[in-house]
């Protein structure tokens, strides 16, 4: 295992307001720069996130964050027309909703130890040991696994197969707190400290299919080739939507070709001439075309049958929960 690359995560939460804290009065910035100074632009959703969850107006000058093109946004502390009365106090000159001379007055003078971009460089670390090689993998089973969510409270189920007949077999669910955010292409360092209980209890004739993507994601290593190499168990992404990449030669009963910068990642394959797809892509220890024959093997409906019954079972787990 290589557990050690995603123990120690850092607080992003906190990371984020203590960055937000060194806004000063007289200033404002965006929530693209906070994102940039968290090591990423794609974070930017999550800073809104942050800043709309603010419980320290006082230390975490939220009214300070505004939009990339000078629009205030909404301000916990009060709402829009708050916002703007406080930062017009401050000096600032607004201009109907949106900050005058936005350039003139932009904080990007940050002091930050940029902890996505760490991360980045542990998940690319992690890259160089995937394989693509099925090897002589004679799996036994298969396991879907999939987490839901309320809030941060995870709930993450496990549901295994016989390779051989497609019978259901057991399945497992356990609850946790996911400490870190959803920020895309980071979803590995959300979901692994929640399902890290489950994995190990994986045997290693299993195969595992995650809600996800392997390969076929902008670093060629999604979330379902970072479990597969952590855990070191062969595993197949599938994803309901297309990341990347183009599709070439096929068909989407057979299986589409999908390709990045001319190499093969995944396939499109659907049940259905007429159905949507779904987007498979070997995670580690897989080969494209075994995926697609792993993934073929058990496409009952639109979304093959673990990944679908790990959904429906973590999703039923999170709503029990939620009416107790």
């Amino acid at each position: 295992m290589h557990l050690s690359s995603i123990e120690d995560l850092p607080d992003l939460w906190k990371e984020t307001y203590d960055l937000v804290a060194q806004v000063p009065e007289g200033r404002v910035t965006t929530y693209g720069e906070v994102a940039k100074s968290l090591g990423d632009i794609v974070a930017s959703r999550f800073v809104g996130l942050a800043m709309s969850r603010n419980d320290d107006i006082v230390r975490v000058p939220c009214r300070r964050v505004v939009q990339t093109d000078g629009y205030v946004g909404g301000y916990t502390g009060g709402g829009p027309s708050k916002k703007i009365r406080l930062l017009r106090g401050e000096g600032i000159r607004i201009s109907g909703t949106r900050v005058a001379d936005l350039s003139k007055v932009l904080f990007t003078d940050f002091k930050t130890k940029y902890p996505l971009r760490v991360l980045r460089r542990r998940q690319l670390a992690l890259r160089k040991y995937l394989s693509l090689e099925s090897g002589r993998i004679k799996p036994e089973k298969i396991a879907g696994v999939d987490v839901a969510y309320d809030d941060e409270h995870s709930y993450a189920a496990i549901v295994y197969f016989d390779f051989q007949t497609g019978r259901q077999l057991e399945s497992e669910v356990i609850e946790g707190i996911a400490r870190f955010p959803y920020v895309p292409t980071y979803l590995a360092f959300r979901e692994i400290p929640v399902i890290t209980d489950l994995m190990r209890r994986v045997d290693q004739d299993t195969v595992v299919m995650y809600d996800g993507n392997g390969i076929l994601h902008p670093n060629r290593f999604g979330i379902a080739s970072q479990v597969g190499v952590v855990f070191g168990v062969p595993t197949v992404g599938v994803a309901k939507k297309l990341l990347c990449g183009t599709f070439s030669s096929g068909s989407p009963r057979s299986g589409l070709e999908v390709r990045l910068d001319g190499n093969l990642v995944g396939y499109a394959v659907s049940k259905k001439a007429l159905s949507t797809p779904v987007y498979v892509s070997p995670g580690h220890l897989m080969s494209p075309g075994h995926a697609l024959a792993v993934t073929k093997r058990f496409l009952k409906y639109r979304i093959p049958e673990p990944t679908r019954l790990a959904h429906i079972i973590a999703e039923d787990a999170r709503r029990r929960t939620n009416h107790k």
